[in-house]
């Protein structure tokens, strides 16, 4: 990660609006950061990070209960911007996230107390900022129904597939625990799902991944 900032700003999607005296300020608070896979990014009740862009990697964002249990909201990767990472400038945001590091991640920072002036001097960094909150909710919305409506042979299949479409590869390269909390699930059930699905011939189980052998088959679990 040794790009300078000054080349990173302009691919933030509300760099071209952003006035003389705001490209200012940004460019003399934001700063990079690298973390590992598994680590730590951000947590509402915690931290407030502030606005995150994603250089590469990915970042996961989830609910973890009193007892543990970890529950995946969804997903950011390389060029998206995250927002669940500045709870203190969304009022809005009345819930408990965590963020983490699905694998090695960089990240750009715009510091917390950037973007409260930037909230609430610029219309157009308000407007992306509540958009893609939106967004986020609506990904959150849909991960309850999953939950709520859709069997669990259909959301684990939904699952790999979407894994597939994402990466081109038909190796889905997670752990039998990792699955569970992505599909937010107990491992044992997935590794029950998982042996019946290579029962039917629709994968294969390796150690530490899964080989997609039926993809056709997977997609038509609804």
């Amino acid at each position: 990660m040794n790009e300078p900032i000054s080349q990173i700003l302009p691919r933030l999607p509300f760099w071209a609006n952003l006035s003389p005296t705001e490209k200012a300020m940004v460019s003399q608070r934001a700063v990079t950061k690298r973390f590992a896979k598994g680590q730590f990014v951000s947590s509402n009740s915690s931290s407030c990070l502030g606005i995150v862009f994603i250089l590469s990697g990915e970042v996961r964002v989830g609910l973890v209960s009193d007892e543990g249990r970890e529950i995946t909201l969804f997903r950011a990767g390389a060029g998206e911007v995250c927002v669940s990472t500045a709870s203190c400038v969304i009022r809005q945001m009345t819930f408990d996230t965590e963020v983490t590091a699905e694998r090695e991640t960089a990240i750009l920072v715009i510091p917390s107390s950037v973007c409260v002036n930037l909230m609430e001097s610029n219309i157009y960094v308000r407007a992306f900022v509540f958009e893609k909150q939106t967004e986020r909710y609506s990904q959150t919305v849909w991960a309850i129904q999953a939950m709520l409506f859709k069997h669990f042979d259909q959301r684990l299949a939904m699952y790999l597939v979407s894994a597939y479409d994402s990466t081109g590869s038909a190796e889905v390269k997670k752990t039998q625990e990792e699955i569970a909390r992505d599909v937010n699930s107990a491992r044992e059930v997935v590794a029950r799902m998982l042996h019946e699905f290579s029962a039917r011939g629709l994968v294969e189980i390796k150690r530490g991944s899964i080989k997609l052998r039926d993809i056709e088959a997977l997609r038509k679990i609804r």
